[in-house]
């Protein structure tokens, strides 16, 4: 964490007046970002079984909130109303259930951190995405896809049961009934490194709708380098799920595209279109195994009704589904880290609903669940709406391929089952997102937001 925090710490000719209070938040988001990236490895390299290191990113997550109640750095207005509103509504729900059906406090304690505990970040972090962190942001995403890609690689071409493929408890980690791998990269499960990989294609693509000259990657080659590095990281990963949300990245590029009317811009990412197969062609030769499992979950008919089904589920499931109930089976109780002592873990999450947005219904009661994932969904496509107005506006076009992306992981994926793992992502893309609002591109230099750190918008 130590080193993570000096790459908050770069000051440029451009902006000589930036406050302290900013300079160390922005300090604190990245080393929230390199703890996201490499919690996992410790967990499953390091100290395999010991669950409590999953709230490892907490730590400089909870030492920004700390640092924004003590500086004033943070905004107000309607969406910190509405986050106090929802925190507030679902503390009672929890607290109801605790005395009416003897919810455990332990289970609801850790099932309202899961839902609550990350939203702030896009108070709090969103105020630190200067132009010049949402550079550098941009950078070490990219940069960092180089080493992923040889460790995903790597990870590819060995047995499941190799060291390097074990999962966080210290087992095997693969496709079921077939010796391949799911790639991990740094982290523990593939669902945190499908985030990971689409929000680096998201900004990598938002690289290519930029002149050369506004990049945070100058050199064409270097970019075209880590294009060509972070589309392997997904095509190799053996997910799915990983390779949907890049190329929901990568549509949202598109959609940027046209809004810039930009016939560069068009050219660039068809251009990221025709690099695709170039991949596929490369995950073939570094691992036929993991190129054939793909192929096989993309195709095989039972694959494609699981498919099918999933995305239904994710889209509408939490209104036919559950069945009505107003106290609900109780916060948290499908959060696998409530759970983490019992012999069967897993049974607890899938006996409500693998489905994020089923299993809030379920878990929260039917009026206090269909209020959490209504706001959830109008807030996701809000921003999506919000991103377009940016790109518009002659901001960070990077802004709308994330929104897309973000768009389909918190709707139809995992948000709060493993919270600090997706959720902590999620509100870090967000941040991104919001932080091209509050120091838009198009302004000279972030000074004058800087020196007045309280926003309210």
């Amino acid at each position: 964490m130590a080193t993570a925090l000096q790459f908050g710490d770069e000051l440029t000719a451009m902006e000589p007046q930036e406050a302290a209070a900013s300079r160390y938040m922005a300090r604190l988001v990245f080393a929230s970002f390199w703890t996201i990236v490499f919690t996992g490895a410790v967990r499953k390299w390091i100290a395999p079984g010991v669950t409590a290191l999953y709230l490892l990113q907490d730590i400089p997550i909870g030492l920004a909130y700390i640092y924004a109640l003590y500086t004033g750095l943070f905004t107000r207005g309607y969406m910190m109303l509405g986050i106090m509103l929802l925190t507030a509504v679902l503390t009672l729900q929890g607290l109801l259930q605790i005395i009416v059906s003897g919810l455990s406090p332990v289970v609801a304690f850790i099932g309202l951190h899961n839902y609550l505990f990350y939203l702030p970040m896009l108070l709090i972090f969103s105020w630190a995405f200067t132009k010049k962190y949402r550079t550098d942001y941009i950078r070490w995403n990219l940069l960092l896809s180089l080493p992923m890609c040889l460790l995903a690689v790597v990870q590819a071409q060995a047995p499941k049961s190799a060291w390097i493929n074990k999962s966080s408890s210290g087992d095997a980690f693969g496709v079921p009934g077939a010796d391949v791998a799911r790639v991990t990269g740094t982290f523990n499960f593939t669902a945190f490194y499908g985030i990971w990989v689409a929000a680096a294609v998201a900004l990598c693509v938002g690289e290519w709708l930029l002149p050369k000259e506004s990049r945070a990657i100058k050199s064409t080659w270097l970019l075209l380098t880590c294009t060509f590095a972070v589309n392997v990281c997904h095509l190799i990963s053996a997910s799915r799920g990983a390779v949907a949300l890049a190329v929901t990245s990568i549509l949202g590029g598109v959609v940027a595209a046209f809004i810039l009317r930009s016939y560069r811009a068009l050219f660039m990412i068809g251009g990221l279109a025709l690099l695709l197969p170039v991949g596929a062609a490369a995950t073939y030769a570094l691992s036929p195994s993991e190129f054939n499992i793909m192929t096989e979950r993309f195709t095989r008919a039972n694959e494609v009704d699981s498919t099918k089904t999933r995305l239904m589920d994710g889209v509408i499931g939490f209104i036919t589904i559950p069945d009505f109930s107003l106290i609900g089976a109780g916060v948290g109780m499908g959060v696998d880290a409530a759970h983490v002592d019992s012999t069967d873990s897993n049974s607890f999450t899938y006996a409500l609903s693998e489905i994020d947005v089923i299993r809030n219904v379920m878990e929260l009661g039917t009026p206090v669940g269909l209020l959490y994932v209504l706001t959830r969904i109008g807030f996701l496509v809000g921003m999506i709406l919000f991103a377009v107005y940016l790109v518009r506006n002659g901001s960070s076009p990077h802004v709308l391929p994330l929104a897309f992306f973000l768009f389909a992981q918190a709707y139809a994926g995992d948000v709060t089952r493993n919270g600090t793992m997706t959720a902590s992502q999620i509100m870090l893309g967000y941040s991104f997102i919001l932080g091209v609002y509050y120091h838009p591109d198009n302004r000279e230099t972030d000074s004058a937001a800087i020196d007045s750190p309280t926003r309210y918008a």
